[in-house]
């Protein structure tokens, strides 16, 4: 299950003073122009997580950060960078992300993803096919049913996150205050919420979501307790979409804009 965010690099003051029952609100933005950028999350019914991809705005021309800023950068290993001209999630880059995420060995995988545009281009669906992966699109509207991220991980990612970057400004000294978070602060951000989500999160997000009628450890473990000690490697085989299949892998893919 894949999961889009889209955020602004952006810094507000915590609070802002106004005459009681005014009709606007005048809130003070700090120097710093905004820049967009995305925030893809990828599960797997296991309880793994594929590597956050954070996407950052990039060149007019190229649409890539220049080497100088990314060898600034410090990239943990729980995070993918890319970019794109407008920080956005399009076609051309989805095409791309299937190139660099999946591989031969996700054959006979299943990807949900939502029915956003950029997912439904006839060239990624030719890539995940010649990978072997089945491409399953949520009915419209009800991505907050069966999405596993939108039901049991995006909220806690982003309380994570959040509270990441309230420790950041709290760090800060009284002149850096008064600047938005850098590509790396917010690299940082990510790095820290994502490695906070616990693997039973991860599971149980997708009973929450009807995709699993349990944890995948409970299932392994009934199939071991029917098989026996002999058969220990065979009960760990079991289907994320039913219990006839043993060789689907699901990997959920949400998108959702901000």
């Amino acid at each position: 299950m894949h999961y889009k965010k889209y955020y602004k690099l952006l810094l507000h003051y915590k609070k802002t003073l106004s005459p009681k029952g005014a009709k606007e609100v005048r809130v003070v933005q700090p120097p710093g122009d905004s820049e967009c950028l995305t925030v893809c999350l990828t599960i797997c019914a296991d309880g793994s997580k594929f590597p956050a991809s954070i996407v950052f705005k990039g060149n007019k021309k190229t649409g890539r950060l220049s080497s100088r800023i990314l060898n600034k950068l410090e990239i943990p290993g729980n995070v993918r960078i890319f970019s794109t001209h407008s920080g956005w999630w399009n076609s051309a880059f989805d095409q791309f992300w299937i190139k660099e995420m999946f591989d031969e060995r996700h054959d006979g995988g299943t990807l949900i993803r939502d029915r956003a545009p950029a997912h439904g281009s006839f060239e990624s669906r030719l890539l995940l096919e010649s990978l072997g992966i089945e491409r399953v699109f949520i009915p419209a509207g009800l991505t907050g049913t069966y999405q596993p991220l939108d039901v049991g991980v995006n909220f806690p990612f982003k309380s994570y996150l959040r509270k990441s970057y309230h420790v950041w400004r709290d760090d800060c000294t009284a002149v850096t205050k008064r600047k938005k978070p850098g590509r790396q602060d917010f690299i940082n951000f990510v790095s820290r919420a994502w490695e906070k989500i616990k693997v039973s999160t991860v599971e149980n997000s997708f009973v929450g979501a009807h995709i699993m009628p349990e944890p995948l450890h409970m299932l392994a473990g009934k199939e071991e307790s029917l098989d026996g000690p002999e058969n220990l490697d065979a009960s760990f085989e079991c289907s994320f979409s039913s219990v006839e299949d043993s060789s689907t892998e699901i990997y959920s893919a949400i998108g959702h804009t901000n």
